[in-house]
């Protein structure tokens, strides 16, 4: 009998299909940029029939009004001599971490490449970072007394450091704000996710395929609340904390870093690497000597900051990568910090620059009073012992500028959500991701999430299983099983 729909029974459901990823219709001026970024980042060369190419767009400081104010918006573009020609390109952000072009290259170089040969990869900087209209507002004072959370050899107690750090917010916020205003809270991760927006109505595509790596895919999940109906694909790699406050966030960071640094102690006892039987008491223990002063004159944060980024980007395979941090550590505690100084330098130019410190401040909510740093110090110096004092300390460094929008809440979402978990992540740490999970079952999102026991920023850039993963995702929209990629 046939069903005339006259309430026999309900009319049969249907499954829309994924949204279509499709090749822009039109695009930007693209120029080789493969020389230039090998000299900028220092990098080594890229597998034979990679290219990179740079492109800039404009778009206004103020998204959704007619400022006649603009912000260049830098992005980078890697593919192979094998990609499709009317393949999809991804949208790749590692937000304030790193230039996302540098984690593109990084891609590009490792685990990830095989995406390359299925679809264009399109880094877009942050604006405000990389090449994305740097901002550069501070002082020399304000900038390291901020990178260093207060270190000074003149007086070494937290308490001192605090009123440093604190004297030096509110001075490098009275800065910023006199060379930005009226624009000093326009760079947020919403206006980021703007950014994107602009890039897509330049591409005349309906849906784009987002990467967001570390903090980036809190630009991801940003675009993902607010443009909703232009997400076609989401890929979260390690995700940082997405909409909780300044204390949540310092706490989930410290507690993934600290466990990064756990595995990166004990890969290196494994290798019997320069730090001897027990590496993460003579990490322990150049950290304690430096908080004193008594490594030259090199803060404890200078050493974390050059040890997570060296463990993050540095090429080569996994042993290569530990025996070069390592090294680093052993020779400064001997008395040679030259390398250890130069990698300090490195560090900072990746992660510490004005708009890098900025945009995080402008994504700030509740930040914490100095009269309870106090404790939280003594509390997660216990709980976090390579980073807890420091993630304490860099709460501090906010108090005094201003925050922008809260990001969206996330509603329902048109496509499920790949997520890959790094154990080893030295820079976002893994903790975080299972805060993200509660935020996706919350909002009704079907994903999926792999893990990767192995050390580095960024699972796709160091798991050719991740990337397989991926690209069989961004086909189909369906991410594979829960599970894990070898290490």
């Amino acid at each position: 009998m046939i069903d005339e729909g006259n309430g026999a029974g309900p009319p049969p459901t249907t499954v829309p299909p994924p949204p279509e990823l499709t090749a822009p219709t039109s695009d930007l001026d693209w120029s080789d940029c493969a020389a230039d970024t090998r000299q900028r980042f220092g990098t080594a060369a890229l597998p034979p029939g990679t290219t990179l190419d740079c492109a800039t767009f404009d778009t206004s400081v103020t998204p959704g009004t007619q400022s006649i104010d603009t912000v260049t918006v830098a992005v980078m573009r890697a593919k192979t001599a094998d990609t499709p020609p009317d393949a999809a390109p991804l949208i790749l952000s590692s937000g304030t971490d790193i230039a996302s072009a540098r984690t593109l290259v990084s891609l590009a170089q490792g685990g990830g490449a095989a995406m390359l040969d299925a679809h264009p990869v399109v880094a877009i900087d942050r604006r405000g970072t990389g090449e994305s209209t740097p901002l550069d507002c501070m002082t020399n004072l304000e900038r390291s007394t901020l990178l260093t959370n207060g270190f000074s050899t003149n007086s070494t107690d937290n308490p001192a450091r605090e009123q440093r750090l604190t004297a030096a917010g509110t001075s490098a916020s009275d800065g910023c704000t006199e060379t930005l205003s009226p624009h000093q809270v326009q760079f947020t991760a919403n206006n980021a996710a703007a950014d994107i927006e602009t890039l897509r109505g330049i591409w005349g595509v309906d849906h784009v395929g987002l990467i967001g790596v570390g903090e980036g895919a809190g630009v991801a999940l940003a675009y993902a609340g607010l443009y909703t109906d232009h997400l076609g694909r989401l890929i979260l790699d390690t995700p940082a904390p997405y909409r909780v406050n300044a204390q949540v966030t310092a706490q989930q960071t410290a507690d993934g870093t600290n466990a990064a640094l756990r595995t990166f102690a004990d890969q290196c006892r494994a290798l019997s690497c320069s730090l001897g039987a027990d590496p993460a008491a003579a990490i322990a223990s150049l950290l304690e000597r430096a908080r004193a002063g008594d490594v030259d004159g090199l803060s404890d944060t200078d050493i974390l900051l050059a040890l997570t980024t060296t463990i993050a980007v540095a090429p080569g395979d996994r042993t290569a990568v530990i025996t070069a941090a390592a090294d680093l550590l052993s020779s400064a505690d001997a008395g040679d910090v030259g390398p250890l100084r130069a990698a300090i330098a490195q560090a900072r130019q990746l992660r510490g620059g004005d708009g890098q410190l900025l945009s995080r401040c402008n994504d700030t909510t509740e930040p914490v009073g100095q009269n309870q740093i106090a404790g939280l110090l003594d509390e997660w110096t216990k709980l976090y012992p390579l980073t807890g004092l420091n993630s304490a300390l860099g709460l501090l460094r906010c108090n005094g500028f201003p925050s922008g929008d809260q990001p969206p809440t996330l509603g329902e979402l048109p496509v499920p959500v790949l997520m890959f978990r790094g154990a080893g992540d030295p820079i976002t740490g893994p903790v975080a991701t299972d805060g993200i999970n509660g935020a996706l079952i919350g909002a009704g999102a079907a994903f999926s999430t792999l893990t990767w026991e192995g050390l580095g920023y960024s699972v796709l850039a160091h798991s050719d299983c991740a990337g397989e993963a991926a690209i069989a995702y961004t086909r189909s929209a369906e991410p594979p099983a829960q599970g894990a990629c070898p290490a």
